[in-house]
């Protein structure tokens, strides 16, 4: 209403207020109903916020499924989101000053690309699904660089913004971690060094292994057929034609 009459007024240049509508999804109880007073069903929020604290309530909200669909709700999944917090909470007490990450600098990178466009995609449970194996990386090691952890801290804090303003504070910054701008990912880095190449014979999937992205089409071939179960379906028999697709599959024609 008040858009419309800003509008009337030529306050504002366009004629409704959002661009798109996205539905929300709904939530059920153990019942099987959709979660209402008008069932008696409902969890009161308050509790959960006193039980597990705020942030944990909106993680596991968001966790739940996706945003537009059917969701249950379980009291004792909700665990899980207080346990993925804590693991970011604890990643403070590693934090070294080198400006290389080592093994979570990429991954780190591939998890500021996620996340930004499942932000904008509304895929919030696949973001902290991202976050969550970031978090287990970093709670894998002695040490973090510090660079590395306040830049999981930024894209961490549209989901958990008060453990995120804590921790913020807690390094040292006078200012909103809300007031950062958004971490920016580098293309260099989330390039994969090692894909799964798909190996069929006559068309037929029989094995399925890892290999380098910068193997040339001849090394694909000779590392193929030197393969023990590619061997033991060619039983000695020399393939007519080796089909080779770079980055995604070898067929053996025999």
């Amino acid at each position: 209403f008040w858009h419309k009459f800003l509008y009337d007024l030529g306050a504002v240049n366009y004629k409704e207020p959002f661009l798109r509508l996205q539905n929300v999804g709904v939530i059920t109880a153990k019942d099987g109903k959709k979660m209402s007073k008008r069932y008696g069903n409902v969890v009161n929020p308050d509790d959960i916020v006193e039980a597990y604290g705020a942030d944990t309530l909106r993680v596991y909200e968001m966790f739940m499924g996706p945003f537009d669909q059917t969701v249950a709700w379980s009291s004792e999944s909700i665990i899980g989101a207080r346990r993925f917090l804590e693991k970011a909470w604890r990643a403070q007490n590693k934090l070294i000053d080198s400006k290389s990450g080592g093994n979570t600098e990429k991954l780190l990178h591939r998890t500021i690309k996620k996340i930004s466009e499942d932000i904008e995609g509304f895929r919030f449970n696949t973001a902290i699904s991202q976050l969550m194996i970031f978090t287990n990386a970093m709670d894998e090691h002695k040490e973090l660089s510090r660079e590395v952890y306040e830049a999981f801290i930024k894209i961490l804090a549209p989901f958990a913004p008060h453990i995120s303003e804590e921790l913020w504070e807690r390094l040292g910054h006078k200012t909103s971690i809300h007031l950062e701008k958004w971490p920016e990912y580098n293309p260099e880095l989330i390039k994969e060094e090692v894909y799964e190449l798909v190996i069929q014979i006559n068309g037929k999937v029989r094995d399925r292994v890892k290999v380098a992205v910068d193997l040339s089409e001849e090394d694909l071939r000779e590392f193929v057929l030197k393969q023990p179960r590619i061997k033991e379906w060619l039983a000695g028999k020399d393939p007519k034609k080796v089909i080779v697709v770079p980055g995604r599959l070898v067929n053996i024609v025999i």
